[in-house]
């Protein structure tokens, strides 16, 4: 069984493979974009606890990733049975972080597939070609596009409606491990509630408060962002995690820009206490950045974006009553200090004042000790559990 390569005059590489009543091609036009889209609607059909990606907005982001792109390679390849969407995957290289890690890697992300292992070898097949092609000897994922993006396939864990970091089927775990793919790390969900049964606000654990309370650092200022100067604070937050993030495993930092839109994004239109900034003298040393967990909302579209469901979604809003803790990072100066603790502190009393009860963080890589070191000592406890698989190519 073999494949074709060649070079259309629009510059994207078209990859087909066909086998039998199976065919494997890239998302080339609207068509294949539609039916990329829809392999979630079928293999979710029946699972409660998925809420459905709002596909109007995916579809925007995907086609935006353009694989002429001098630092990645992208495409998105789509497997039909008898002209019916089946299974998809993205292949990614991502020279920055090849760069920054000295590794050959593409990683697939967007995985979807029927439970037929079948299908399944022959996309990653098709995945490995691709990848191959492009340089890369380790194959790797699933991660969709960002390392803050879904990441790894849902393994362990309650069935409530996930956080905004994925879901999954049982069985993708057995059709990835059983083409050897092996794991690489996982990723861990945790949560806390921040009230307790009766209303009041629960106690920070002693460890915690006292170290927060020890902070001392001249001319600290820890405050909740101010809307009239958001990009401002965003920028000072990307400062912090460009710098506490580089000793972080298979970390590749985020450009400015797409820090910026991510924040906006989802800052824009939530309680200005999600975001706590720490400065000294003025400079950037430390930040805490929650979302509100939007698939508690979401749920409601059925993955559309048209005026009903927005009316939907809207009406849900209130109904959201969990936090989600996406970031903190502290300048690697500071660390020791507490600040991490005092960081900790502010961004729980930013979301009570946003009105939310439960937060949860996610996700954070097992190998980061020293997160994991916070958010435990925090009192939180791991409820999902995410993991990352990779095999030679």
């Amino acid at each position: 069984m073999g494949g074709t390569f060649f070079a259309p005059p629009f510059g994207y590489v078209h990859y087909m493979r066909i086998q039998m009543s199976i065919q494997i091609d890239l998302v080339r036009n609207s068509k294949d974009m539609h039916d990329f889209l829809s392999v979630p609607d079928a293999i979710y059909a029946d699972d409660k606890g998925w809420v459905a990606p709002l596909r109007q907005v995916r579809a925007k982001r995907l086609w935006s990733m353009k694989p002429e792109d001098a630092h990645t390679q992208f495409s998105l390849l789509l497997v039909r049975r008898n002209g019916e969407p089946v299974a998809t995957c993205s292949v990614m290289r991502d020279g920055a972080h090849d760069k920054a890690k000295e590794e050959h890697v593409a990683f697939f992300g967007f995985f979807e597939c029927e439970d037929d292992a079948s299908t399944a070898q022959l996309l990653f097949e098709a995945a490995a070609d691709l990848a191959r092609s492009w340089g890369a000897n380790v194959l790797r994922g699933p991660r969709n596009i960002t390392r803050i993006d879904e990441t790894g396939v849902f393994i362990e864990g309650h069935y409530q409606a996930p956080m905004m970091a994925g879901h999954a089927p049982a069985y993708y775990r057995t059709l990835i491990e059983d083409l050897g793919f092996e794991k690489h790390h996982d990723a861990l969900a945790y949560e806390i509630e921040t009230t307790n049964a009766d209303g009041t606000h629960r106690e920070l654990p002693p460890e915690l408060q006292a170290k927060a309370d020890a902070v001392q650092l001249e001319n600290l200022e820890v405050r909740a962002c101010e809307p009239w100067k958001f990009t401002r604070d965003l920028d000072l937050a990307h400062e912090v995690m460009v710098e506490g993030f580089r000793d972080v495993p298979d970390n590749t930092p985020l450009p400015r820009a797409h820090f910026r839109a991510l924040g906006i994004g989802l800052l824009g239109f939530t309680n200005r206490h999600m975001l706590q900034i720490a400065t000294v003298n003025g400079e950037a040393a430390g930040f805490a950045l929650c979302f509100p967990e939007m698939n508690e909302a979401l749920k409601a579209a059925h993955g559309d974006v048209g005026p009903g469901a927005i009316v939907n979604v809207a009406g849900s809003l209130g109904a959201i009553h969990t936090a989600s803790f996406k970031l903190l990072g502290i300048v690697p100066k500071f660390r020791g200090t507490g600040l991490h603790a005092l960081m900790i502190k502010h961004a729980i009393e930013g979301v009570r004042t946003a009105g939310y009860t439960r937060l949860e963080a996610s996700l954070v890589d097992e190998r980061n000790g020293p997160m994991r070191h916070i958010v435990e000592t925090a009192g939180m406890n791991i409820y999902r559990r995410y993991r990352v698989y990779q095999r030679k190519i």
